[in-house]
């Protein structure tokens, strides 16, 4: 029997009576691991999150974001807390709860009052009212809340709001609940929705970004090849979500990062069954530099010394790694909330700065190289490769002034048979670990070999720069892996309607 991990603040606020395979710790002791040598090869193992706090870059939020990056099967997952944070996307799960109570509304003949509570807790999908099983499991699988109760307007038997309920505050019947649930705990993933037919590719793009990952000339470039194709691109801003269902995939190339519309946009398209480049599961794994550290520390993909810490192991991580050392936020990009830190006295006041953004943040060995290798991985292929130079003067890739101006360094495309083999077969790697989308994979060559510095989900192409080597090419590339994906949904699905579809 696999054993399941119950993550709480307090260990005393679970009952001994658990299930034999329950065993109950802390987030300490899942976030250190050390604690847990035992299970550490265990990819069978469930965690159920029920950390109080569990806001994104929070301890809970970290709990599951660990776990799934270690292997474990997870309650709730990182995206569902994501989306939890987020009104817009927790809105466009409530359509299946609506669903669910309407089917129970109409077996009553009519009289909701009678059938349906105005309020309804869900343990683990679980409900203490039989005949609405159906409503807690449609809201289990919409929202993925370990505990959460469900406000009802039992009137038009519609779905108001969700409440995530912290473990102290269960009642003796809720509780019971809970126990009962945790015993005939299964996890089922869900079956992705099908792909349809794509030939209108969406293109979301910010003109007012400073740094886009591709700038309007590559825009324009990417139309041009696409047309000669078969396929037309328009280019989509913020205000234009409720046009999405119009499209058949979605290319976005705006910076990417939760609780932005570049994640509204990449989890409605997921929702709506449209091919997207970057899809939110992407987007949430590389947007978060401890998930990446814990991803590819758990299969033994190289990378420089690196510590997650919190405030009270932040000194620990100094002697640990020596000086310099590189602390960084977890959702940093382009060389924003990155630091060095050059001695001991100024690790407690970088840290402590820091550390007001994230809860846990990354201590790095600080390593110079003139340049990072940059690898693009399209579908678990090679798509291009970029040396990019520091800054003259510089440690970084970047350097933003406090004038709001940002100086980059140079970027030289080398075709993909001059890249060292080794710095190959580790960008591979990495991008692996993340998905089948499309990642740019930096690295630094070392003397002991490649170490890998980061995977992007959102990696910059351009004109001139990472299609220097292959031109048109790479962009009909681009466009083969959208239709490969579109035609693969085709198989499955071949005529779905969807002229009315709706995200919200």
């Amino acid at each position: 029997m696999a054993t399941t991990l119950i993550v709480v603040d307090d260990p005393d606020g679970l009952s001994d009576d658990l299930p034999p395979s329950c065993r109950v710790v802390t987030p300490d002791d899942l976030l250190d691991g050390h604690h847990l040598p035992e299970l550490g090869a265990v990819r069978g193992a469930m965690v159920v999150n029920l950390c109080r706090d569990q806001r994104p870059l929070s301890f809970g939020y970290y709990v599951s974001l660990i776990a799934e990056a270690r292997g474990y099967a997870v309650t709730p997952t990182a995206a569902a807390l994501a989306d939890q944070a987020d009104d817009r996307l927790a809105r466009s799960r409530r359509a299946a709860v609506d669903r669910a109570l309407a089917a129970q509304h109409h077996h009553q003949g009519g009289n909701g009052r009678l059938a349906v509570p105005r309020r309804l807790f869900v343990a683990l999908g679980r409900c203490d009212r039989p005949h609405l099983q159906e409503v807690a499991e449609a809201a289990y699988e919409a929202f993925g809340l370990p505990l959460m109760t469900l406000q009802i307007d039992p009137a038009r038997a519609q779905l108001l709001q969700v409440v995530a309920e912290p473990l102290p505050g269960l009642d003796p019947r809720q509780r019971r609940l809970l126990h009962a649930a945790l015993e005939r705990l299964a996890g089922t993933p869900p079956t992705p929705r099908p792909f349809r037919r794509a030939r209108r590719l969406a293109v979301l793009v910010n003109p007012e970004e400073a740094l886009p990952p591709s700038r309007p000339a590559t825009i324009d470039r990417l139309r041009d090849v696409a047309a000669s194709m078969g396929v037309e691109t328009e280019c989509l801003g913020h205000r234009d979500l409720p046009r999405l269902g119009g499209f058949d995939a979605l290319f976005i190339r705006e910076t990417t990062a939760l609780q932005t519309p570049s994640y509204v946009f990449a989890e409605g398209a997921a929702r709506l069954g449209l091919p997207v480049i970057d899809d939110p599961v992407s987007i949430l794994r590389c947007c978060n530099k401890v998930y990446l550290h814990e991803r590819l520390k758990a299969e033994g993909v190289a990378q420089p010394r690196t510590l997650a810490v919190r405030s009270d192991t932040l000194l620990a991580a100094g002697e640990a790694l020596g000086f310099p050392l590189v602390l960084k936020i977890p959702d940093g990009a382009c060389s924003r909330g990155v630091v060095r830190v050059d001695t001991p006295a100024e690790l407690p006041v970088a840290g402590r700065r820091l550390l007001r953004r994230s809860r846990l943040i990354l201590a790095q060995e600080y390593l110079y190289t003139s340049f990072d290798w940059r690898i693009g991985v399209l579908a678990g292929q090679p798509l291009f490769a970029c040396r990019y130079g520091m800054v003259h003067g510089h440690w970084q890739i970047f350097r933003h002034g406090r004038d709001g101006r940002s100086e980059e360094g140079a970027t030289e495309a080398v075709p993909l048979d001059a890249v060292p083999p080794a710095v190959l077969s580790a960008a591979l790697a990495a991008a692996s670990l993340i998905g089948t989308g499309l990642y740019g994979v930096d690295l630094k060559e070392t003397a002991n070999g490649p170490v890998v510095i980061e995977v992007n989900d959102n990696p910059n192409i351009d004109v001139g720069m990472e299609d220097a080597c292959l031109g048109d090419a790479l962009y009909q590339r681009l466009v083969t892996h959208f239709l490969e994906q579109i035609e693969a949904g085709e198989r499955q699905q071949p005529e779905p309607a969807r002229a009315a579809a709706s995200i919200w």
